[in-house]
This record gives C-alpha cells, sequence and structure tokens, in this order.
C-alpha cells in the first residue's frame, strides 16, 4: 500500500508552491502550465480555473507520485535507510525537482552526502540561481536534518485540537499555518501530536512556511 507524505513534507510543499487557481506560467519558456498548489503538465491548459478543493486533490495525487518515486529503490537507493522526515524532504524535493533529478542526487551518495546535495538544485531552467529555490532546499535540508526521536508515553497522549490547546512557543506557528490553509480550517479538529507540532515550529524558525 502506498504511503503518503508526511504533515511536515505537505506544510513545506504547500508553503513553497502557493496556491493560485487558475493556469499561469511561472517562467514564460515553460513547457506547460501551472495551477493549484504547483501542478504542472500537459492536462493543464491556458485559462484554466479550478476550485480550492479541485486543488488540494491534484496535489494529493501529485504529492503521492513524489512519495512513490521515493519509496522506489529504482530513484532512491537509499530508501530502506530514510527516517519520516528524510523521506519528507526528499518528497517535497522531487516533488519540486522530478524524480529524474531525485534518481541522480541519491547515485552513488550517502543520505549525508545527498543531503549537502540538494543545495545544488537551485536554478532556474536558465541556470539563473532562484533565492526561492535557494530557500526551499535549506528548508528541506533542515527537515532531513531534524532528528526523529521516540515519543515518550506522555508526548503520545498528547493532541492539540486547536490554536489555543498549542503550548506558547508554538501557537505563533500554527496560527500561521491555519491562516495560510497549511492546516485544516479554523483551527479546529487539528489532532497534532506534541513531536508535529514541535516539527512544524524547527521548520517556521528555519524559514520554511514565510513571514
Amino acid at each position: 500500500m502506498s504511503r503518503p507524505v508526511g504533515a511536515a513534507g505537505l506544510a513545506l510543499i504547500k508553503d513553497y508552491e502557493g496556491c493560485r487557481l487558475t493556469a499561469y506560467k511561472p517562467v514564460p519558456n515553460e513547457t506547460y502550465w501551472t495551477i493549484g498548489w504547483g501542478h504542472y503538465g500537459p492536462d493543464v491548459k491556458p485559462g484554466q480555473t479550478i476550485t480550492l478543493e479541485e486543488a488540494d486533490r491534484l496535489l494529493v495525487q501529485d504529492c503521492q507520485s513524489a512519495a512513490n518515486a521515493v519509496d522506489n529503490p529504482k530513484y532512491c537507493p537509499l530508501t530502506a535507510q530514510l527516517n519520516a522526515n528524510q523521506r519528507d524532504a526528499l518528497i517535497s524535493f522531487t516533488f519540486n525537482c522530478g524524480a529524474g533529478k531525485l534518481k541522480t542526487l541519491c547515485r552513488n551518495r550517502t543520505l549525508e552526502e545527498a543531503c549537502k546535495a540538494m543545495s545544488l538544485y537551485n536554478k532556474g531552467n536558465g541556470g539563473q540561481v532562484l533565492p526561492g529555490l535557494v530557500r526551499r532546499r535549506k528548508a528541506e535540508q533542515e527537515l532531513f536534518n531534524t532528528p526523529v526521536t521516540a515519543e515518550s508515553e506522555e508526548t503520545m497522549e498528547v493532541r492539540y485540537n486547536t490554536v489555543t490547546e498549542c503550548p506558547d512557543w508554538a501557537r505563533p506557528t500554527v496560527e500561521k499555518l491555519v491562516s495560510k490553509r497549511h492546516l485544516n480550517g479554523d483551527g479546529t479538529g487539528l489532532n497534532l501530536s506534541y513531536d508535529m507540532v514541535r516539527l512544524l515550529v524547527i521548520l517556521d524558525r528555519a524559514g520554511a512556511f514565510g513571514k
């Protein structure tokens, strides 16, 4: 059974892709058009519009394609060694750069070497370094290098369902993600674990979610 992208990876992808409900070309010489949360391909037509619900559906499909590539040793020989954060970071990388670049990134490299090499993929089609890609690669590296620790009995039971239930040190980050629609609705029914809240704050402090 296919494993979906984790919450931290999905939030990172949403923040860096942004959501536009009318087809556009980020770079004029792109072959295809883009719509929604960075959905790109021949199925997107000039002038096309979609709803937010359709954009979310396309994102889930696209993320699953990226996740399947990361889980495939053909593209990622390191897949058996990945923890959850490393997997999410590579899914974000693959969503942005494609499975072919993932294969090149991981070929004949250790986990540490692959993480460092992410920073090389910071250029647009014209070969120019793009600040947005520099920031995205840094955020993916931060996530990749964030340890996954075994939750204690106490933290396993802690769940935050609303913004106000979150710890004071995490509330600004959670409020930001709710306002950007990276987390559900009006901030109720969040069902965030302590470790997930902590990871989102780490990513926020690294600049992964913008201002």
